[in-house]
């Protein structure tokens, strides 16, 4: 059966080159909690904005880079930094919103 369009993978990779589009997926495996996730979900916004133009931006080389988007990297905050500016993201620290206590 042939299909028409875009594979799955190449409409996520248009989609992640989006600045919003790109910040809540990398946010929701953040509010998830899900910390295996989170460097292949920056890895796929990168990617997607190409690695080699990242390297060159960052000073990281696409080894490590490569490394860095492994489930199994465990990239310091520094270099997480360096590739979320090179993308035009940036984080936003802000406190939890807090449930509203019932008046009985």
């Amino acid at each position: 059966m042939k299909t028409k369009g875009l594979k799955f993978e190449d409409d996520l990779m248009l989609k992640l080159r989006d600045p919003e589009f790109a910040s809540a997926y990398i946010t929701s495996a953040i509010l998830d909690n899900d910390l295996d996730f989170l460097p292949i979900a920056l890895g796929d916004v990168a990617k997607a904005h190409g690695l080699t133009k990242l390297a060159e931006n960052t000073g990281i080389n696409r080894r490590t880079l490569y490394k860095v988007f492994d489930n199994e990297g465990n990239p310091s905050f520094g270099i997480v930094s360096q590739i979320m500016n090179s993308l035009g993201l940036e984080f936003e620290i802000k406190p939890r919103k807090q449930k509203r206590k019932k008046i009985s």
